[in-house]
């Protein structure tokens, strides 16, 4: 689709924006690509904030150049594992978006309204100590011979999966 098309479509304010926008949690991301792509996926649905822990070094120039025009709409913020709680807003319930052996189904019950997504790291997922962190954990679930997803991949499905439930007029 292209973008005049779904501005048409979609036009602003046809679909009530969230009070408190999701929080997307980005736990030893090591491609900027990733970051970028996640970046533009959380201006596609509100979010303000994108929190990256325990990533390496990452030329911001690859950043802004996948996450276009969202890099003006979404913070980002660097943060050591200690201080995310200091970050989220009060109340919020850090939900891991992974295939860990305590993950229900994403399906099983709806996400909280007000939520940080924890999507881990290409290799290895979300690590242990953040996890520790996690009120809860949801895996996708896929029904096709490959069970890994791309991390903006995952991190679309589930806010989509938050949008359909609390958004407003879709």
């Amino acid at each position: 689709m292209k973008i005049n098309d779904s501005r048409q479509l979609f036009a602003p304010g046809s679909i009530t924006p969230p009070e408190c926008p999701p929080v997307i949690v980005a736990d030893g991301l090591r491609t900027p690509e990733n970051v970028g792509a996640l970046i533009r996926l959380a201006a596609n649905v509100g979010c303000r904030r994108v929190v990256l822990l325990a990533s390496g070094e990452m030329k911001e120039s690859k950043i802004r150049k996948t996450a276009c025009m969202a890099w003006d709409y979404v913070e980002l913020l660097r943060a050591d594992v200690g201080s995310l709680p200091h970050l989220l807003p009060a109340g919020c319930r850090l939900v891991a978006i992974e295939t860990a052996p305590c993950a229900t189904s994403l399906y099983a019950s709806p996400l909280p309204p007000n939520v940080a997504l924890v999507v881990g790291s290409e290799v290895h997922g979300v690590s242990p100590e953040v996890l520790a962190l996690c009120h809860e954990c949801r895996y996708i679930p896929m029904t096709g011979p490959d069970t890994s997803m791309n991390v903006s991949q995952a991190a679309a499905v589930a806010l989509f999966e938050w949008v359909r439930i609390h958004a407003q007029n879709i």
